[in-house]
């Protein structure tokens, strides 16, 4: 560009000279009028590179190298600025790539973008549902805009047998066109035939998983037609599907079988094939040319006859979206939405703190550079020209931060993953991908440019607007009140902190409630699933095992008690309806059902308030019994005798023989949940059973010993689910202990930082006051006169700052609600607690500097310059 304009320039040049040679000037007089004609060389080009945008890239150019000097010069403003950022930045990305995971990370499969999820729904489509398989063959066979549709039950049970190992994993039942439909290709051997996928029960292969084939086969060429013992039946590896796939289900699949093998890995139908039997999801993928929005219309119309008819809370609906993020049938995407939106806000807050620290740390700064602004501005520097300067600097810290965030957001991430995103309740390994990809970096960094921006913008209008001939002619160490607004900025910080460390106690509480347990004791518990339904035991032969298992159990050494517990977790239960049997179907309540052996609230030491225990007298012979909890006793008898009534639960009439109290499980402000228990021994699925073991040590010490202790029964009986019972409560809260430790994290780099603030603005105020302290105590003025003077400007500011920060704290804990559990009796020594904290860490903060004001020499003071 510069030669051409050159070139162009110096053609102009020439023409105006061979015109005025022509007019009869001498060549060297017509050169120089030519010259003169043009304005000069040098102004033209200048105009020209305006003109062409050169000039500011040159600018911009010259002001990264300026800033790129500075920040060599003051290694340690630069370090403290780029860490204050990255700190905020940090918890953003943490907050993009959980997102990305959950919502838009796609498939590891061949074009991505065009597999869809058709998904039945329930409750006018707020609910997801499954599908029967000939429901599955309808939408199959009829679907003109997928060019495939598979069908996939990802949560299979399966009971695996394998070179002298036997352990229950997580399997799925595929239709044989879903490996092709995604487009995947084997990384051993071969998948599913069409024909293995057509008669029922007759073709017994599987296709195991990379790290299945790794774990149990030695990633021996040899596996292919091994023989595993899945459920007690031989089936043959005929595959091994690829590294990188996992599976459709956040729980990892390490174990595939025919659709036709259903009725051997879904047991919770006598015939796995009927109509009214529902365990699939589906899959598929979009035909060239259709888009999502037409696929769900054709699959609206697709629907079976009986949908139209559905009552509410029946599958009675379809929808197509995007197989996109994380897929997982047994968890709202509403949830998890919920939960990154609490996340976003407590980053964005956090980010808001990062922010304020660093636009302090630019005041103080810039405060420090007055006279050289003043000299450029003399010297004729335009204060656009400067204030660009100013924001380029800001932009460079703000992009070293992005990277130092996405850097922290590794280490962040990676502690999530471990703490929350690797177990689910039930002990089962969880796979989230939660590496960030292009996209997410790209995001951190745009807000990362936006953050330094904000931040600078104040400083470095407040720089531009001194005036230049003022600051020339005062002196370095003159009398100067000091960083007013550093000081103002800090106390806004710690109001932001006072809300965090509120919001992150509330929530810290409210978890330690619900697992540590209120009218429960969930240390101590060890919980293990017995399944003799995997391997095909009739009830009698199921209940003799069960109790020869519950007496080997409570004989071990160590053990206090044991109780059983129906299918489903311990605490939760089932839903029911219960009524007072003299008043039939009016006044029905809605109450979890759990079904219990004996010692069962004995072992989660739950106070029985009136009548008794279930024991061994309750069995299928006896009259029927069950126990509620004062909750559902306050609902159906508010004035009478609870211990001998009948009650109605599920259309059978029992006698109730003993009130117990309430699990404090309640949400904030919400009643207890009303509980009606049955014996174990009196339902009519006996074929599966969690264990609940007390011990005297460490449950998960326990649980290898009490495990082997069943096994030594049958060993052929799956044993699974071995986790303890405070970690089922965990993760049952998952959301909330999420939320509670990002909050925590928010809260504490929340309270450093303002606390760094506030110190960096007294010490640059005391630094610039050296010569008004020295007269001040020249004069007369004790140490503690001038140290109570500076702690008193620094905390005036801290103290404004806090009381606003209370009333952003009681806005937090409204956005936070539906995660507080108990009565909230406790929340004002949270918020004390907070404001202590808060006002101990500014205390501290002023007190360094002040000491070191109170400690200035009157003379050397009076003798600087």
């Amino acid at each position: 560009m510069e030669s051409e304009l050159d070139d162009e320039l110096r053609f102009h040049w020439e023409r105006e000279t061979e015109k005025l040679v022509r007019a009869g000037l001498e060549r060297h007089e017509a050169e120089r009028q030519a010259r003169l004609a043009l304005g000069g060389m040098d102004p033209v080009k200048e105009a020209c590179r305006e003109a062409r945008g050169i000039a500011a890239l040159e600018t911009a150019a010259q002001d990264i190298r300026y800033a790129m000097r500075g920040m060599r010069r003051r290694p340690a403003f630069a370090v403290a600025a780029v860490l204050t950022l990255g700190f905020g930045t940090g918890a953003v990305s943490t907050v993009f790539t959980v997102a990305n995971t959950m919502f838009f990370r796609e498939l590891p499969v061949d074009r991505p973008e065009g597999v869809v999820v058709v998904q039945a729904t329930r409750h006018h489509g707020r609910d997801m549902a499954w599908v029967s398989y000939p429901e599955y063959a309808q939408f199959r066979d009829h679907a003109k805009a997928l060019e495939g549709l598979a069908a996939h039950y990802s949560t299979a049970a399966l009971f695996v047998a394998a070179n002298g190992r036997s352990q229950e994993v997580n399997g799925a039942v595929v239709s044989a066109n879903c490996f092709s439909l995604l487009g995947l290709r084997p990384a051993l051997g071969r998948f599913f035939a069409a024909e293995e996928d057509r008669v029922p029960d007759r073709d017994r292969v599987a296709v195991v998983s990379y790290g299945f084939w790794k774990n149990w086969l030695g990633e021996s060429p040899a596996a292919l037609g091994a023989t595993l013992k899945i459920n007690g039946t031989p089936f043959t590896v005929i595959g091994v599907a690829p590294e990188e796939f996992h599976g459709l289900n956040v729980i990892p699949t390490e174990v595939y079988i025919p659709t036709m093998m259903a009725r051997l890995g879904f047991r919770w139908c006598e015939d796995a094939f009927a109509r009214d039997c529902r365990p699939f999801s589906m899959i598929g993928r979009l035909r060239e040319g259709y888009s999502v929005e037409q696929a769900r219309e054709e699959a609206a119309t697709l629907m079976p006859a009986e949908w139209a008819a559905a009552r509410e809370g029946e599958t009675g609906g379809v929808t197509v979206t995007r197989a996109t993020g994380a897929l997982d049938n047994n968890r709202s995407r509403s949830g998890e939405a919920q939960l990154v939106e609490l996340l976003a806000g407590v980053a964005g807050v956090l980010l808001l703190v990062c922010c304020l620290n660093l636009a302090g740390l630019l005041i103080a700064r810039n405060r420090a550079r007055a006279r050289e602004f003043a000299i450029r501005i003399s010297l004729g520097a335009g204060r656009t020209r400067l204030m660009g300067q100013l924001i380029m600097e800001s932009l460079l810290l703000a992009m070293g931060g992005g990277v130092v965030g996405m850097l922290f957001s590794l280490v962040l991430t990676g502690a999530m993953n471990s703490s929350f995103y690797s177990m689910d309740p039930d002990g089962r390994p969880l796979f989230y991908n939660l590496n960030p990809e292009p996209r997410v970096v790209l995001a951190v960094l745009a807000v990362s440019m936006a953050a330094g921006f904000a931040a600078g913008v104040l400083p470095a209008l407040k720089s531009i607007r001194t005036d230049a001939a003022e600051n020339l002619k005062r002196q370095g160490t003159a009398v100067n009140s000091g960083l007013e607004w550093g000081r103002w900025l800090a106390g806004a910080q710690a109001g932001v902190a006072v809300a965090l460390v509120a919001v992150a106690g509330l929530l810290a509480a409210s978890a330690h409630s619900v697992v540590g347990g209120v009218d429960f004791e969930a240390s101590h518990v060890a919980l293990m699933r017995l399944r003799p339904l995997l391997v095909s035991y009739p009830p009698d032969k199921a209940e003799k095992y069960l109790r020869a298992a519950m007496e080997r159990l409570e004989a071990v050494p160590g053990v206090e008690s044991a109780s059983m517990v129906g299918n489903g977790a311990v605490l939760l239960g089932r839903a029911s309806s219960v009524s007072r049997a003299e008043r039939g179907e009016t006044g029905t309540v809605r109450s979890a059902y759990v079904e219990i052996a004996p010692r069962y609230f004995e072992t989660l030491r739950t106070p029985v308030l009136r009548g008794r225990e279930f024991d061994r007298r309750d069995t299928a012979e006896s009259p029927a019994v069950a126990i509620v909890n004062d909750a559902l006793a306050r609902r159906l008898w508010p004035a009478g005798s609870v211990v001998g009534s009948s009650v109605v639960v599920n259309g059978r009439v029992r006698q109730v023989v003993g009130m117990v109290k309430a699990f404090g499980w309640q949400l904030r402000g919400e009643p207890p949940e009303p509980y009606v228990f049955v014996p174990f021994w009196q339902s009519t699925a006996q074929l599966d059973a969690r264990l609940c073991v007390r011990v005297r040590g460490d449950p998960a010490v326990m649980l290898p010993r009490l495990a082997r202790e069943a096994n030594r029964i049958d060993p052929d009986v799956p044993i699974a689910q071995t986790v303890t019972l405070a970690q089922e409560t965990a993760g049952a809260v998952s959301y909330l202990r999420t939320t509670g430790a990002f909050a925590s994290y928010a809260a504490v780099l929340a309270v450093l930082l303002s606390a760094i603030g506030l110190y960096g603005a007294l010490a640059y105020s005391v630094s610039r006051r050296t010569k008004e302290i020295g007269i001040r105590m020249a004069v007369g003025a004790k140490s503690g006169t001038v140290l109570r003077m500076i702690v008193r400007e620094g905390m005036t500011a801290v103290i404004l700052g806090i009381a606003l920060g209370v009333v952003e704290a009681m806005a937090g804990a409204r956005v936070v609600r539906h995660l507080l559990y108990g009565p909230g009796s406790a929340d004002v020594a949270t918020y004390a607690a907070a404001v202590l904290v808060v006002m101990g860490t500014g205390l501290v903060a002023c007190w360094v500097p002040a000491r070191r004001a109170a400690s200035v020499e009157p003379m050397m003071a009076l003798r600087e310059e």
